[in-house]
């Protein structure tokens, strides 16, 4: 059996609880199709640094991925992303993030000292990028539905869209990205022209990705992939939807997102997962 699906020494837990851990991460992990383990209501992709937990954590290898660390449950946030989903939402006063709680992050993803958090609630969502680097003072940068009236909408311009982007410099650096997805993505990648891929973490409806050395005239772009593997949208990354000149309509005929045209294709559902 893979090493690597083994939980840490049953030493180091109550008596019987690895096997109980073995046998419900193996169930659960045939249960669902495609690449990625278990898909939980809080997901989080700890892409780089090093972390010390006191649950148990599974790791498995992707090749485009590399290694990921997947924690068990709302509890288990790293240290630092829990403090940096307190620091979210703190920030500002508006109505939105302040009804918002730690129980509400559906996605969260973690890249050095760059990290991109969203908390969904029932009737909201707030969009938090927070950058921690050494010997230096923190910096965030927000949206929340409050600031977008098209959070109410139950359709989406195609398979993803995109609520928060802010970088690190005027023309790109580090980006975090964060927005929603339709039921049909099943996995979202920036791809930068030199052929780089930064994955997104998508769980809840949600995505979040933090990339490295992007360029904003270099062609970066959000790219979507269904469970086969087939990718079915692309957009700019650093282009506002207004000006991609796309339209799309609900299936009444309705015009949700752009300006009427010949060419205006099918919105899609959204919802919580």
């Amino acid at each position: 059996m893979n090493e690597l699906l083994d939980p840490p020494a049953e030493r180091d837990l109550p008596a019987g609880r690895a096997v109980r851990m073995r046998a419900r991460l193996m169930t659960e992990m045939r249960a669902v199709p495609g690449p990625a383990p278990v898909r939980r209501r809080i997901a989080v992709a700890l892409v780089a640094a090093a972390m010390v937990v006191t649950v148990a954590v599974v790791t498995w290898p992707d090749p485009d991925r590399g290694t990921q660390l997947l924690a068990f449950g709302p509890d288990e946030l790293s240290p630092t992303l829990r403090q940096s989903a307190e620091r979210c939402l703190a920030l500002g006063d508006e109505p939105g993030r302040a009804s918002a709680t730690v129980a509400d992050l559906a996605v969260a993803v973690e890249q050095g000292d760059h990290a991109a958090l969203m908390f969904l609630t029932d009737d909201h969502y707030v969009a938090c990028d927070l950058w921690d680097p050494a010997h230096q003072s923190w910096s965030g940068g927000t949206a929340t539905s409050v600031d977008d009236p098209t959070w109410r909408k139950a359709w989406l311009p195609g398979p993803v869209q995109r609520l928060l982007l802010t970088s690190t410099d005027p023309d790109g650096g580090e980006v975090v990205a964060i927005g929603r997805v339709s039921a049909r993505v099943h996995r979202v990648v920036l791809q930068q022209a030199d052929g780089t891929i930064t994955p997104a973490r998508v769980a809840g409806g949600a995505f979040g990705l933090v990339g490295a050395g992007v360029s904003e005239d270099g062609g970066a772009e959000l790219v979507a992939y269904d469970r086969a593997g087939v990718e079915i949208d692309r957009r700019p990354l650093f282009t506002p939807f207004d000006k991609l000149g796309r339209c799309y309509v609900d299936p009444a005929g309705a015009v949700v997102y752009g300006d009427p045209g010949p060419t205006c294709q099918p919105a899609e559902p959204w919802h919580r997962r």
